[in-house]
């Protein structure tokens, strides 16, 4: 008969294996990710060290270039005058002699005129002059740079030199860079960087930087190897960076970049052995990390077998019964510790929360009626200050034989606006309440507004809010007609759209601003000139979304000069009962 295990030993099981395999996979990840960000950041600190031995070296050109056109433009002007000229090309080299070897001219016969001391003592002819003359001579607009070659009297150098166009002789302007200031200049950095930086020729050769003390390399006769590898082999290797071996077997690993203005290339050469014993302490870390972990492991699940299971059950159980609607559930965790605080705080919450939906429900209806009042409150005034000020000007305008009639259309609609704000009325009574304020606007303003009422079978009998329509049409007096600046008509449009009614007022008047229509229905904006005369369109847009939901209120449509529609969008099933 097979073993049974209780469930205490495989609850253990599962949280050591789970515990201990996600240490495990934590640690083999991060491992592997640092392992990668070092060698991505190692690579990237040497790209950036090259960038920068390749802006110092294209600052060189720069200067290089300067010092060629300086004495060629020197020596065009005294071409006749060589004693003029040997003491400039003088004072050039000992201006810039901080970083080139010498300044000066070659003729024809490979004799020169020197701006250095032995050069201005010395110019006899030198066959290595040879092969720099020819290309200036036969390439006349272009600077060239020749191979790195031994000087008799610069040492290991390379010269850039340019044809002296307009010279009634045939003669080159040549400057040979100190190689040894370059030279010092990347050994300064392989000393601060911990690099092996150096300057090598398209074939192999190196310009300055490496030494035959360099480690890694095998460096004889200006060139270099790795192993069995080659300078030239590296070059012609496709690709930035790459890895090799030593004879020894230990990795290096090599970054190339071309300069940009000579025809070099900027090579880093690194030991690996420093990232590999970097690696390998890192690996000696991890390597506790994994104990500890499987004895952080084997606490856990002990813990969590022992002291978790039980309560955890008892809680998981009562959420259960909350999910499923049960808020009066009560099963009692009889423990002193904190799974015993956490069941009775659990219900104490519930308490509290099921006291709290009674109470937000009382509140929320309370609220609710009160803010339907409350806007109702806004309007009332609004449509009064408004009515009041037509009786004003129609005594103002000495029209006393209509202050009868309009006194009686204020007395309907103060009728019509104090009675119970949360009542319904029908859009016939809100369209007769609208005609009264349409015939006090005709006597106020000395205009005609012709009210058109074009509303579907049907919908005469349906219930809206109360002030509904007169806010609508008065916007369309105020920004639609100027103010009764102008006359026209005003359209009452209704109908159904799919599942909505939806009851416009149209005007054919000015139109409003589109930025305007932006904040027109904004319950925030503060100007209280433009909020007092547009309060009846803000707070129509409220009630209907307070009262029906937010997909539903106010949107305005206006192209100036021609149309004007303000729509109110309810929802159609109203007819079904309303409350």
């Amino acid at each position: 008969m097979r073993r049974r295990i209780s469930l205490p030993m495989k609850l253990f099981l599962i949280c050591f294996a789970f515990v201990l395999s996600c240490i495990i996979l934590i640690s083999q990840l991060s491992y592997r990710y640092v392992q990668k960000e070092i060698r991505t950041n190692d690579i990237y600190f040497s790209n950036q060290i090259l960038d920068k031995v390749d802006q110092y070296l294209t600052v060189n050109f720069s200067s290089f270039q300067t010092i060629l056109f300086s004495i060629e433009t020197s020596v065009k002007a005294n071409i006749n005058r060589p004693e003029v000229i040997k003491k400039q090309l003088r004072e050039l080299y000992e201006l810039n002699s901080n970083y080139v070897n010498n300044i000066y001219l070659i003729r024809d016969d490979l004799s020169i005129i020197g701006g250095s001391t032995p050069t201005r003592i010395f110019d006899e002819p030198l066959a290595d002059r040879m092969p720099m003359f020819a290309a200036a001579s036969t390439n006349r607009l272009t600077t060239i740079v020749s191979e790195p070659y031994l000087s008799k009297y610069s040492g290991w150098t390379v010269t850039m030199v340019r044809y002296l166009n307009g010279s009634p002789d045939p003669m080159a302007i040549a400057v040979d860079l100190d190689l040894k200031a370059i030279e010092e200049t990347l050994f300064k950095i392989n000393k601060q960087e911990h690099m092996n930086l150096a300057l090598i020729t398209a074939s192999g050769q190196i310009i300055a930087g490496f030494s035959e003390h360099t480690g890694p390399l095998d460096v004889q006769d200006h060139t270099f190897s790795i192993g069995k590898t080659s300078a030239q082999q590296i070059l012609d290797t496709s690709g930035t960076s790459l890895q090799l071996h030593r004879k020894e077997g230990v990795p290096v690993s090599i970054l190339k970049k071309p300069t940009e203005k000579f025809n070099w290339f900027i090579i880093s050469i690194n030991d690996e052995s420093r990232m590999e014993a970097a690696l390998s302490r890192l690996e000696t870390y991890y390597i506790w990390l994994l104990a500890g972990g499987l004895l952080l492991s084997l606490f856990i699940s002990f813990f969590i077998a022992k002291y978790i299971r039980n309560p955890l059950h008892a809680l998981k159980l009562k959420m259960k019964k909350v999910e499923q609607g049960d808020l009066t559930t009560s099963i009692s965790i009889n423990r002193n510790d904190e799974f015993g605080d956490l069941s009775r705080a659990f219900d104490r919450m519930l308490q509290q929360i099921v006291e709290l939906i009674r109470g937000s429900e009382l509140h929320n209806e309370q609220e609710r009626k009160l803010e339907i009042q409350v806007l109702q409150s806004q309007i009332n005034p609004h449509f009064l200050y408004n009515t009041l000020g037509s009786i004003s000007n129609v005594i103002h305008l000495g029209q006393l034989e209509k202050v009868d009639v309009v006194i009686g259309s204020l007395i309907s609609l103060l009728e019509y606006g104090i009675a119970e704000a949360s009542e319904k009325v029908s859009l016939r009574q809100e369209l007769h309440n609208v005609s009264d304020y349409i015939a006090i606007q005709n006597i106020r303003y000395n205009r005609y507004f012709k009210l058109v009422e074009n509303i579907e079978e049907g919908l005469m009998d349906f219930p809206v809010f109360r002030m509904l329509l007169q806010p609508m049409v008065e916007n369309s007096i105020f920004h639609g007609y100027n103010g009764g600046g102008i006359e026209g008509s005003i359209t009452i449009h209704a109908y159904r759209a799919d599942t909505n009614v939806v009851i416009e007022v149209i005007d054919q008047g000015e139109g409003i601003p589109a930025d305007t229509i932006k904040h027109i229905l904004n319950s925030e904006w503060s100007d209280l000139e433009v909020k007092r005369k547009r309060i009846g369109l803000n707070n129509i847009h409220g009630r209907i979304r307070l009262h029906y939901g937010e997909q539903f209120g106010l949107n305005i449509i206006s192209i100036p000069k021609e149309i004007t529609r303000v729509r109110a969008v309810f929802p159609a099933g109203l007819f079904k009962g309303d409350a």
